[in-house]
């Protein structure tokens, strides 16, 4: 097994997550960024693979999709 992943596979899968518990929730773009005290520009740039969230912007994100930091980020499960 792999033991790291490239930043460009964590955003891929962050994206793909992240997309994925959206849908799950019914929540769209625009609403997951006003809840999240987010734009919904970063929200778009986050779903494009574009870059990956702050700290602070992901446990929004969390708090609002309620979903764990372990549903959402890639290798979470390699932390030993």
């Amino acid at each position: 097994m792999k033991d790291v992943i490239s930043e460009v596979e964590f955003i891929d899968i962050f994206a793909d997550n992240l997309r994925d518990i959206m849908k799950d929730a019914k929540i769209g773009q625009r609403e997951l960024a006003e809840e999240a005290h987010l734009t919904r520009e970063t929200i778009n740039r986050y779903l494009n693979k574009k870059t990956m969230p702050s700290l602070r912007a992901l446990i929004n994100i969390c708090y609002v999709l309620n979903c764990d930091l372990y549903d959402i980020l890639p290798a979470c499960n390699m932390i030993k």
